[in-house]
């Protein structure tokens, strides 16, 4: 489905020498049973996980975060992510506390150092801001109708979630442009503001001072606007090789001479899986004149016959490649692939003609560059 993806977390270079930089997170949780285990990994990186076991109604984790790789975290108690059992911090250095009623995290405070306390300002602007005030009820109304697959009663509030998201957007660019010292920032633009057009968020990431970009998410919003200038339309395709379903190594530049749609997608994704249809009948329109598509699955590892059995299914006729690595793609990650599906147009001569081209807009541009 469509994600905000943990694609890539940009180490600075001389990756061993970076300075150790132990945080540790004090939780005082009434109630928490003696043993659970309790674990911290960044937002962006779930593999990436420190743990303990916790003593009754409370637990001491140290993770290393090491400069200028301050992150938003996940603190979570036992093995699934699960409703009131995990916090978000906004890890720096120095001491967090977290303490709460229980059961496990359900109304939890978290305190801490000045990046703790900045994040917990900005979510406290929201929560206080009055064109928010029915938000919690919107959203939980919103989730128990997809939970029973209402589509007609949630095609009915899309509105109201769609003017939730754009005041909350408006909000959160007005937090920011206010604190552009603040490392939570570039959090905010990274994450908070994904969705926003990519020049918006670089017009208010201009606005932040160097200390406050000196973070995981100002590296990654740096990375991705580099990349998209390196990608846009216009230019050159990055060249890349990576296995097809016999393990036969497979590169762009081999597909010179032909228009191509580089797909991104995944057997688990379900907006994915709605989207193929629509490129098989482009494959079956244009593929006597000059067209092809390359996709690309960022499925994860050991799932090679989920993989293969998605292609089957959905009749995908063309050259298929994957390293099976989940968003750790290698190619998702050189061309900064944030959400799936996802998709570039390229010319004979490998220059991007479009980006994220779905449905009938997909065919209205095909139809345009091979009539």
């Amino acid at each position: 489905m469509r994600h905000l993806l943990p694609c890539l977390t940009l180490l600075a270079a001389g990756m061993g020498l970076r300075a150790q930089n132990p945080v540790t997170i004090e939780g005082s949780i009434k109630g928490l049973p003696a043993g659970t285990w309790v674990y911290g990994y960044p937002r962006m990186n779930s593999s990436q996980k420190d743990s303990v076991q916790s003593e009754a109604g409370g637990f001491k984790l140290t993770i290393d975060v090491p400069e200028g790789e301050a992150d938003q975290y996940i603190v979570q108690a036992g093995q699934k992510i699960q409703s009131g059992a995990f916090t978000v911090v906004y890890l720096d250095k120095g001491l967090v506390k977290i303490s709460g009623p229980g059961p496990m995290f359900k109304d939890a405070v978290v305190t801490g150092g000045k990046a703790v306390s900045d994040y917990n300002a900005y979510e406290g602007f929201l929560k206080k801001a009055p064109q928010l005030a029915d938000q919690d009820s919107v959203y939980r109304l919103a989730n128990e109708l997809y939970a029973k697959k209402d589509t007609t009663a949630y095609k009915a509030l899309e509105p109201e979630l769609q003017r939730l998201d754009s005041t909350r957007n408006e909000l959160s660019k007005e937090w920011v442009l206010r604190h552009p010292s603040s490392p939570v920032s570039a959090f905010i633009i990274d994450i908070m503001l994904g969705r926003l057009d990519l020049d918006k968020r670089e017009a208010l990431f201009d606005k932040l001072t160097p200390a406050a970009k000196n973070n995981a998410s100002g590296k990654r919003l740096a990375y991705t606007i580099r990349i998209n200038e390196l990608t846009g339309i216009g230019k050159k395709a990055l060249d890349f090789t990576q296995n097809d379903t016999l393990g036969k190594p497979v590169s762009l530049h081999d597909f010179r001479g032909h228009y191509v749609l580089l797909d991104f997608w995944a057997s688990w994704c379900v907006p994915c899986r709605a989207e193929n249809p629509n490129v098989v009948a482009a494959f079956s329109k244009f593929r006597d004149k000059n067209f092809t598509v390359l996709s690309v699955s960022l499925d994860r590892p050991g799932a090679k016959e989920a993989w293969l059995d998605a292609i089957h299914h959905d009749k995908l006729d063309w050259t298929n490649v994957s390293d099976l690595k989940f968003w750790n793609n290698a190619v998702a990650k050189l061309y900064d692939i944030q959400e799936i599906p996802s998709n570039l147009l390229l010319d004979p001569n490998g220059v991007i003609l479009g980006k994220d081209l779905h449905g009938e807009e997909l065919e209205k541009k095909l139809a345009e560059v091979l009539h």
